[in-house]
């Protein structure tokens, strides 16, 4: 007998089939082993020699939790010593904040069997001071200045450790170099011969970054970095110094704000931006960043005297005053916190402190600034003597300062000193003409720049102020030489100057009732 199926049964019997033919596909492979912990001590090393801060971070993170395994422990801690040790000193030259990577390597010393030469490099590291792209930042703390003792006492000792220890290991030849780029002992080397120490390492990124920023700042070479190395973003740093470095505000302050984008905490960086700001004339995002900066590190000292400034220039003078006053609590800067302080007293006709506060100025700053002031203050003070004396000093310290000249010939006239009068105010006057060229050629300047708009107009704006100022002192030294040529009987010269004046709104009515007299 012949069975036929049906086209159903058919397709069920094709269905169970294939579906037979699915359960047997292989099973995908395995997934790959995990690395070794040979291997993962290997990644760690290569991470350490790229010699980015992340990349630093994460060889310390990865030698960290490779101690765990026996066998990889002593290599595993090793690493994590040098990781932290390069992770600290990388803080420490780029004015970041301290995350205790120093601490973190010193401990694990402690507990571990470490070569003589990377004890010495962990105490040199902890003294080095901050310094990069030979930029070296000002001691600030008692801290600081007996870590440039501990630097001195033992640099010979420490330079031949390292110098040895430059050809050993990463950690060796970058705390060498960190030694030498900024050590005045070794100003006479060249870079090739700094370097040469260290030359087992030479190709490496870590070391690579250090040639960049020793001395100077290497634009081309950082961003080589970059280029090969997208997680090399502490770069900005140093680019937005060399920017500065050629009066490129703009660029600086990109480069400063990438910088602040990738790491909000960075200190150096946010006064950085504020300083900027204070050069572009823009005080109230120079205060922002000030006090930014002070909310990172309260006892910052460049920072406090960066915000004084920025609020005498917004005219904020009790705010200055009461910033001053924490400036001179922390004991650094001094002079320049009395200077400003006496600035904006001397502006709330609080004259009396003012003048305490810059006589105690002067004992610590030499400069023209100071005895300017005190000119100002004691000629406020009614004491015309002791204000020509101060306005004098300040003119021999600095001639091109017409401002100074000028208060010269008022106090002069004031004091009916006729002769003297005459000869400074001609002077003065001459002066703030030639000032007046200068500004309007700034005000030139300025349009043809590629300043944003607002900026511009800020600029302008206050250059037309010191325009408006120099005018009204340029009637103020014509008016009165005119006078003191008239009492020294110098007809035509106190003829020429009053005729000056004549149409004055201010001087005009006198002007001319003295040309009357004159006829």
């Amino acid at each position: 007998m012949i069975v036929t199926r049906s086209p159903s049964r058919l397709f069920l019997c094709v269905l169970v089939a294939v579906g037979g033919a699915c359960a047997r596909r292989p099973a995908p492979p395995p997934p790959p082993p995990a690395p070794t912990p040979a291997q993962r001590l290997a990644s760690a090393d290569s991470l350490v020699r790229e010699g980015c801060l992340e990349c630093l971070i994460d060889a310390y993170g990865e030698y960290d939790l490779l101690r765990a395994f026996p066998y990889a422990r002593e290599a595993a801690t090793t690493g994590a010593i040098r990781a932290a040790a390069l992770v600290a000193r990388r803080q420490r030259e780029l004015g970041m904040t301290d995350d205790g990577y120093l601490q973190r390597a010193r401990s694990l010393a402690a507990g571990a069997t470490v070569p003589a030469w990377m004890t010495t490099v962990l105490d040199v590291i902890d003294v080095l001071p901050a310094t990069g792209g030979g930029v070296m930042r000002t001691p600030t703390s008692d801290l600081d200045l007996e870590h440039q003792r501990q630097l001195r006492v033992n640099f010979e000792a420490w330079s031949n450790r390292l110098r040895e220890a430059a050809a050993l290991d990463e950690l060796g030849a970058y705390a060498w170099l960190s030694l030498a780029c900024g050590a005045t002992e070794m100003r006479d080397l060249t870079i090739e011969q700094l370097f040469e120490p260290a030359a087992p390492f030479r190709q490496t990124p870590l070391v690579a970054l250090k040639r960049a920023t020793c001395r100077r700042v290497a634009p081309e070479g950082l961003r080589a970095l970059v280029a090969a190395n997208a997680r090399f973003k502490e770069v900005n740093y140093w680019l937005g110094l060399a920017a500065l470095g050629e009066t490129k505000l703009d660029d600086a302050d990109k480069r400063f704000e990438e910088g602040y984008a990738w790491r909000p905490q960075w200190p150096t960086v946010t006064q950085s931006i504020a300083n900027v700001a204070m050069t572009a004339e823009e005080f109230q995002r120079a205060l922002a960043f000030y006090d930014r900066t002070l909310d990172i590190e309260p006892h910052a000292v460049d920072a406090l005297l960066g915000r004084v400034r920025a609020l005498t220039y917004l005219g904020r003078n009790a705010d200055a005053i009461d910033t001053a006053d924490r400036l001179i609590g922390e004991r650094w800067f001094v002079g320049d916190a009395r200077y400003w302080r006496a600035l904006n007293e001397s502006e709330l006709d609080r004259n009396d402190d003012a003048w305490t506060d810059i006589e105690e100025a002067a004992k610590l700053l030499i400069n023209a600034d100071v005895p300017k002031l005190a000119g100002l203050i004691a000629y406020r003070r009614k004491d015309l003597e002791l204000s020509r004396t101060k306005f004098a000093l300040a003119h021999a310290r600095n001639g091109n300062d017409c401002e100074t000249f000028f208060y010269l010939g008022v106090v002069d006239a004031e004091r009916r000193s006729w002769g003297s009068a005459a000869e400074v105010l001609i002077g003065a006057s001459q002066c703030l003409q030639v000032n007046e060229e200068n500004y309007r050629r700034e005000i030139a300047a300025i349009e043809a720049s590629d300043d944003p708009p607002a900026r511009k107009a800020a600029k302008i704006a206050r250059r037309q102020q010191y325009i408006a100022k120099g005018r009204r002192q340029m009637a103020t030294s014509w008016f009165d030489t005119a006078v003191a040529c008239y009492n020294l009987s110098r007809k035509a010269d106190a003829q020429e100057y009053a005729e000056k004046v004549a149409d004055d709104e201010q001087f005009g009515a006198r002007a001319r009732d003295l040309l009357a007299r004159l006829r």
